[in-house]
């Protein structure tokens, strides 16, 4: 290796075949020390289009650059590399440097590289460089348990007569960066140094860190179309090794097919190797499963791949196919790859990937620049498995709204302590709909985390509204119960409950208490109608809990007092099946339960007319005093998908949702709202829509109920909120 610090000026970047550079070394020059080059360029947002103006400025003289990877600083920065760059030094004048890099600060880069704007050098291994004959490119970069960022980088060595055209990739060194300071402060070997490449692609799940392996020869080996490409010996081959989470200076243990152990020669491919070619996959842990890109054949395919997985060793299941974007007739795009949660604007949803680009005869333009795209994520959580939230400790239940987003097939999530085993009960039952929600009051285990079970997979949006902090008010079940499930005898006769009918039932623990806490359940109603739940020592109210109209299974969570025995009826409107689940019991006088629901607001029969309009807010009267209250709230035939939040009127309308529409004409939800000092809660609907809204009691002074001043979101699995190592963060 030299430390000569050579350098090769050209003007134009002649391009073999292959559609990369070709260098000639007609002026060189020595390079003394010099200041680290730092040009500063500031975007209008982070959208991916505008990522793609990154180097319209040409910032420090960058021109372009290609193989870009960006890295999340615990700090919310973003680290950014890229391999060879372009920079101008002069008029016509471009010199290749093998590696550059850029600081994210909200939407400001810094492009960073060594030496001077004349006299540019690499920024990583400087002086272990000679241009084009020995150089480092960097790959993957990971959190070291030292709090800095390491930047893997393939030491690669050119064997041919000229640039790129017999490129062999020697050995896997590290360069240390620290974020404070911004400097990169060791260059070193890690524990596999060789030319296998691990750490082509790394990534962290809550336990491990992933380094990824790929051969990396892709000049001047095996024919393809019109050169000499890739090694198709090992092209095709991912393998993948590990460490606990940021020990990455730990010995690696090799995934074998079977079972993680200590020697590489053992590992073996994670990929189906049919069709792939020159660039390997990368990968990235999303917070519940692992997914990959790919750019199928690099410069010569023309597709995308997107893949999914439980497991880092795969396999790995093909989600979506794009078409890849090319710049013009005589260009290529090369390396997709995924861009981290902080470096990009991203919508609900959707992930963000970034290609490379240049022209086939490889003149150095504008078209040299990554572009950035958003491209569907893949579902949160899989089918049969385990989202588990953290809620804190010291609560002995949490009132959070859980929300199904984009279900794949029908089924239910049920919510439970995680120390408890999975119940047979369910809290939010999704058939046809996209979004479904309800309000569940979870009991967290000792170490304060509720985990939330989906049959299906799907998204999740959980939002808390507040927690009982011991037991004197409300006394949850050490897990959900079902009390009553018509369709098999549960509770009462195995029987549907005939249309107009009251079913009654005994629940246990409830004599004596002050409200019980149901998840009641319509399943297959004959026609539209309602279930309306009440104490049998009372008369039927003018009040409904669950409303169908042609769902087949809907849900909500309902607070109702319970007559003297412990007795609940049910009135249905239709024939239905029920199914009611225990969720707790309110006990002392922390909780009031009316006698009866009344109805507080219904903008279907309020002279004049009152139903929202799209961004509308309603302010609705609350009997008082009251600490918080419980309500049912419904939406009624909405104008088009949306929600309503419900909120003291004091305070500004949180980014969360109480009730969810979408394809449906009546939906409801329990919320547990604060009313503001004068005793209003509001509610807002982001599409035109009448509302309901019944009072079923409240929480008194003496309650051990406490709460934000409004709901908090704590986990949009869609975009990443609250999920530990979502893409990008971890």
């Amino acid at each position: 290796m030299s430390g000569s610090g050579r350098i090769t000026r050209i003007t134009v970047a002649a391009l073999v075949a292959s559609g990369v550079f070709t260098a000639s070394a007609a002026d060189t020059s020595e390079v003394s020390a010099a200041p680290d080059v730092a040009a500063t360029v500031c975007l209008a947002d982070l959208l991916p289009e505008r990522l793609d103006t990154l180097f319209d400025t040409e910032p420090g003289g960058v021109v372009g650059a290609d193989y870009q990877r960006a890295f999340a600083l615990p700090d919310g920065r973003v680290l950014w590399t890229f391999q060879d760059a372009a920079i101008r030094v002069g008029g016509d004048e471009i010199v290749i440097v093998h590696n550059i890099a850029a600081v994210q600060d909200g939407n400001c880069f810094t492009i960073r590289y060594r030496g001077s704007r004349t006299a540019p050098r690499p920024m990583f291994f400087a002086d272990r460089t000679t241009p084009f004959r020995r150089w480092f490119w960097p790959l993957d970069a990971a959190m070291g348990t030292d709090g800095r960022v390491h930047v893997y980088a393939a030491e690669m060595e050119e064997r041919g007569e000229a640039y790129l055209t017999h490129t062999v990739p020697v050995g896997t060194w590290v360069a240390v960066f620290d974020p404070s300071s911004g400097a990169v402060v060791e260059e070193l070997r890690p524990p596999d140094a060789s030319a296998d490449l691990y750490g082509w692609s790394i990534t962290s799940d809550a336990s491990w860190t992933y380094l990824y392996a790929h051969c990396y020869r892709q000049f001047g080996f095996d024919e393809y179309v019109f050169v000499r490409a890739f090694d198709r010996s090992c092209a095709a081959e991912i393998t993948v090794a590990r460490v606990p989470r940021g020990r990455l200076f730990d010995p690696l243990r090799y995934w074998d097919g079977r079972t993680w152990q200590s020697d590489p020669g053992r590992a073996v491919p994670i990929i189906e190797t049919s069709g792939r070619r020159i660039n390997a996959n990368q990968f990235e842990w999303t917070g519940a499963r692992f997914v990959s890109v790919n750019k199928e054949g690099d410069w010569w395919g023309d597709t995308i791949l997107l893949a999914e997985s439980t497991s880092p060793t795969g396999p790995f299941a093909v989600y979506e196919e794009l078409a890849a974007p090319v710049k013009c007739a005589e260009c290529n795009s090369f390396f997709a790859t995924w861009m981290p949660a902080a470096a990009v604007g991203r919508s609900d949803n959707s992930l963000v990937i970034s290609l490379a680009h240049n022209r086939w005869d490889g003149v150095i333009t504008s078209l040299y620049r990554p572009t950035f795209h958003r491209v569907r994520a893949p579902v949160f959580l899989p089918a049969r498995s385990t989202f588990e939230l953290q809620v804190g400790p010291g609560v002995a239940t949490a009132a959070i709204n859980v929300v199904a987003v984009d279900p794949l097939a029908p089924g239910f999530v049920t919510v439970h302590p995680c120390a408890s085993g999975l119940p047979l009960a369910s809290n939010v039952n999704h058939v046809n709909e996209p979004v479904v929600a309800n309000l569940v009051l979870a009991r967290p285990d000792d170490d304060g985390r509720v985990c939330l079970y989906s049959l299906s997979p799907t998204n999740l949006v959980v939002d808390i509204s507040g927690s009982f902090d011991s037991v004197s008010t409300f006394r949850p079940v050490e897990a959900p119960v079902r009390v009553v499930d018509t369709r098999v005898g549960t509770g009462v006769a195995a029987q549907r409950v005939a249309a107009g009918e009251v079913l009654r039932f005994v629940v246990p623990g409830a004599s004596g208490t002050a409200a019980v806490a149901l998840n009641v359940t319509a399943v297959d109603p004959s026609r539209p109608g309602h279930l309306t739940v009440f104490p049998c020592d009372r008369g039927l109210p003018l009040t409904s809990n669950v409303n169908y109209v042609s769902e087949p299974v809907v849900a909500n969570l309902v607070v109702t007092r319970a007559a003297p025995d412990g007795a609940v009826c049910v009135f249905s409107l239709a024939e239905v099946d029920l199914v009611v689940d225990l969720a707790g019991v309110f006990v002392g006088d922390g909780f009031v339960a009316r006698e009866d629901s009344i109805r507080l607001a219904d903008t279907r029969r309020s002279q004049p007319d009152a139903r929202l309009g799209a961004g509308d807010v309603i302010a609705v009267d609350v009997p008082g005093p009251a600490t918080a209250v419980t309500l049912n709230v419904t939406a009624v035939e909405p104008s088009g998908p949306g929600f309503l939040t419900v909120y003291p009127c004091d305070v500004e309308r949180p980014s969360t949702s109480s009730v969810n529409y979408i394809n449906v004409p009546v939906v409801a939800n329990l919320v547990i709202a604060r009313p503001s000092g004068d005793g209003r809660v509001c509610v807002y609907s982001s599409a035109a829509s009448d509302v309901v809204v019944d009072l079923s009691g409240h929480l008194t002074e003496s309650a051990d109920y406490s709460s934000p001043p409004a709901p908090v979101r704590l986990v949009d699995t869609r975009i990443g909120t609250g999920v530990p190592g979502q893409l990008g963060d971890g």
